[in-house]
């Protein structure tokens, strides 16, 4: 009998649909650029973590500090915000990374969003630098059946033109 009902369950298992009672799944953006400008000079820029004057639809930001664990706000038109907190920053291998605390969803619809930015001579060319720009996040609905603006297509889309933006933004500030 016992026999029976292992094997019924196990068969059961062959049909059930586990992607329904899955969760949203993490996605990532990766977007880097070319810019014509030293490592030194990109690093300086994006290693200021009281700054974030190179995003074309910030309207003002202030920050508690430039260490690990600082807190910066940026603010946008309409009272939306994005507030940040500062979690890594290596001089050395040019290296920043912060997380969201808290976002409005019309600008970044995500949960557990962090971001690292990463700076790198372009080979044979001291006056050339790449920057890379990645984020990893999950959905702005952590729930099965999010609604269509806080899904994982248009969440993805908002962080890739937030980030596009970002890297065209530091690019025409240092050229």
């Amino acid at each position: 009998m016992k026999l029976i009902l292992s094997f019924t369950f196990l068969i059961s298992l062959l049909f059930f649909d586990f992607s329904i009672a899955h969760g949203p799944s993490r996605q990532k953006v990766i977007e880097s650029i070319e810019i014509n400008a030293s490592p030194q000079k990109v690093w300086s820029m994006i290693s200021d973590f009281s700054n974030y004057n190179w995003h074309p639809d910030v309207k003002s930001f202030s920050s508690d500090g430039k260490e690990i664990g600082s807190k910066r706000i940026i603010n946008f038109s309409e009272n939306k915000k994005i507030s940040q907190t500062l979690e890594k920053l290596n001089y050395e291998r040019k290296i920043i990374s912060w997380r969201i605390l808290e976002t409005d969803n019309s600008i970044m619809p995500v949960n557990s969003y962090s971001a690292t930015l990463s700076v790198s001579k372009i080979e044979g060319n001291d006056n050339k630098s790449n920057l890379k720009f990645k984020a990893a996040f999950y959905r702005g609905f952590m729930g099965n059946d999010p609604p269509e603006e806080l899904n994982d297509e248009n969440s993805k889309k908002k962080v890739l033109s937030f980030v596009n933006k970002s890297l065209k933004g530091i690019k025409s500030k240092l050229e």
